[in-house]
């Protein structure tokens, strides 16, 4: 009896899923205070809105098709029609983004 238990014990801990960890870029991050509540209109007055399969900015809704991690994220991001190659380097509560061919811009976590 005692073995059985210790067998069902030691298979229910190998089939426990990992602790969910959400990735660094994950929130809500704008150029300002003031943007934080802000969608559409252009990086400076929009915030952006990342989720582990998704990134809402500026340009509008786009889904993370690939993903690439090394210090920073790269993804491949798809809105609508077109795709959009965009790097996420978050360091703590801020974080530095490239999207497409536009400047780097560094975003502070909204509250």
């Amino acid at each position: 009896m005692r073995r059985l238990l210790l067998t069902a014990c030691a298979l229910s801990a190998v089939s426990v899923p990992p602790a969910f960890t959400a990735e660094a870029f994950v929130g809500r991050w704008a150029v300002k205070p003031e943007a934080c509540r802000g969608q559409g209109g252009t990086a400076q007055t929009s915030a952006l809105v990342a989720t582990d399969s998704s990134l809402w900015w500026f340009d509008g809704y786009c889904r993370i098709g690939k993903m690439y991690k090394a210090k920073a994220v790269y993804v491949q991001v798809h809105c609508g029609a077109k795709d959009v190659s965009v790097t996420l380097d978050a360091q703590g509560d801020r974080m530095r983004v490239t999207w497409g061919t536009a400047k780097v811009e560094e975003l502070k976590r909204c509250n």
